[in-house]
């Protein structure tokens, strides 16, 4: 590979494109990947229960609702939305509570004072 990498420079612009777009590919396919078992998971609801006397049931312990991808990133949109306002709504009681323009004369007669001598 490393041989293959140093010989690119070398070859055809067609060639470097076509090796671009299949890496480039790849690890986008990798992070789709990760981001869906993450995200949803390994269905699990035919699992199979092995009871002691050896006969099997049906796991129905408690029945799960499947939802669908577009109603979960509903849902974590507007979790996200939720938190987003409840952290701007802290940011502008902090903010409404600090002395802004006492702030600023105490910082400007510093910065004259320091490069005014």
């Amino acid at each position: 590979m490393r041989r293959y990498l140093s010989t690119l420079h070398t070859k055809p612009e067609r060639h470097k494109k076509q090796f671009a777009f299949l890496a480039s590919s790849s690890i986008t396919l990798f992070i789709f990947g990760v981001w869906s078992l993450a995200t949803f998971g390994i269905n699990s609801t035919n699992t199979k229960i092995v009871a002691e006397s050896g006969s099997s049931q049906e796991a129905s312990a408690q029945p799960e609702t499947e939802v669908s991808p577009f109603e979960s990133l509903r849902m974590n949109l507007s979790t996200s939305l939720e938190a987003f306002r409840e952290n701007f709504g802290a940011l502008k009681s902090g903010l409404k509570a600090v002395d802004l323009e006492a702030e600023y004369k105490e910082m400007r007669d510093g910065a004259l004072d320091v490069y005014g001598e």
